[in-house]
Order: structure tokens, then sequence, then C-alpha cells
């Protein structure tokens, strides 16, 4: 009869899993743990509304303040958009040809019309209409210009943005000031002397600056 072997003792490898095992079902209580007290943050209506309100938009230049309505800007494209294309019968090549040669002219700026078929809104400075002085900003009222703009601003959805250019830190104060002063929430946006304002078709109904 041939001899055994010597027997193996497993008792050291046996424990040594078990300790793995159990090392793993702690990991896994505490990363279920840790899963369960993740807070998930919910924007609530107000906070909805806070971060949707629309831009009522003024330029600041030559120290006068020109109002850019961007309601207006849209309806005068959507328009021309029409006018051109019945006037090219349907073809969109002779449409294209005459878009790029149209510019829309509103009171203080000229609008680079072929760029607003691609959604962003190029508004070039245009002084051949003075744009609003204050004869004394604090005495501004509903019955002056640039109050009644102000008036009708609701702080709930809208705000006021400033486009400012270098010569002009001392009418945007002083619009600053009326408008705080009637409770609206104020942006500005820096502007170089010359380069165009640009307006971005960012919801598809409505323009906001970039």
């Amino acid at each position: 009869m041939a001899a055994k072997g010597p027997s193996m003792d497993l008792s050291s490898f046996q424990d040594i899993m078990t300790c793995i095992l159990g090392i793993l079902i702690l990991i896994i209580l505490l990363t279920g743990i840790d899963a369960s007290q993740i807070v998930v943050l919910v924007a609530t209506p107000k906070q909805a509304s806070e971060d949707d309100r629309r831009p009522i938009l003024f330029e600041c230049r030559h120290n006068q303040l020109y109002r850019i309505d961007a309601e207006e800007l849209k309806a005068l494209c959507d328009a021309k958009t029409k006018e051109l294309w019945k006037a090219a019968d349907g073809n969109e090549s002779e449409f294209l040809k005459s878009a790029a040669q149209v510019s829309i002219r509103v009171p203080g700026h000229r609008m680079d019309y072929a760029m607003s078929l691609t959604g962003r809104y190029l508004l070039y400075p245009d002084s051949t209409t003075p744009g609003y002085e204050f004869a004394d900003y604090r005495k501004e009222s509903k019955d002056d210009w640039f109050g009644s703009q102000i008036v009708k601003v609701n702080p709930y959805d809208q705000f006021v943005c400033f486009f400012v250019r270098p010569d002009s830190f001392r009418v945007f104060q002083e619009a600053w000031a009326v408008a705080w002063g009637k409770g609206c929430l104020i942006a500005c946006e820096l502007q170089q002397e010359k380069n165009p304002i640009i307006l971005g078709d960012m919801s598809g109904d409505r323009l906001l600056p970039q």
C-alpha cells in the first residue's frame, strides 16, 4: 500500500478569504449609504423664472442712450425675408443674392440682414439718428424718454442690459441710477468703440446678448 503524502492545512487561506469577503461587504454597505444620502437639487418655479428673464436692451454710445428693441428687430427680419422670398419667386439663389445686399436700419443702428439668416443679429453703430441725453437724470420721470422705457420693465420676468462703449460711462452711470431706483435688475456688457453688437436667437422667439 502506497504511503500518503503530507496533508495541506488550508485554514490560513480560509481566514484570508473571510477577511477579504468581509471588507467587500463593508465597502458595498458604505457605498449604498452614501448613495442614499445624495441630494438632488431641482429648480423651483421661482428659480426657473429668475433664469428666464428677458433683457431690455440699451446701448450707451457718445454719452447717449439708444434703445435696442429685440422684438422689433426680429419682426423686421421676418418681414424682409417674406418680401425677398416673394420677389425671388421661390428661387433660393436669387433670394440669397438679394439678401447679401440688404441692410436694415433702425434708429441708432444698422443691422446685417444676411447674418440674421444664421440666427445671429449684428448691429453696427449708426449716428445719423441722435440718441437720448439726460437733462438731469435725478429728475427723470415716466414722462421722459428713458423713464417711460424703464417704468414698463417688469422686474419679475425682465432685466435691463446696457451695452457700454468706452466714451459713455457717464451716461451709463446715470441710466443705471434711474433703472436701479425703479427696482430693475441690471446687467452690462462692455463694447469696443466700433465693434458690432451681437445678439443671438437662443430660444427661437427672443434675442439675447452674446
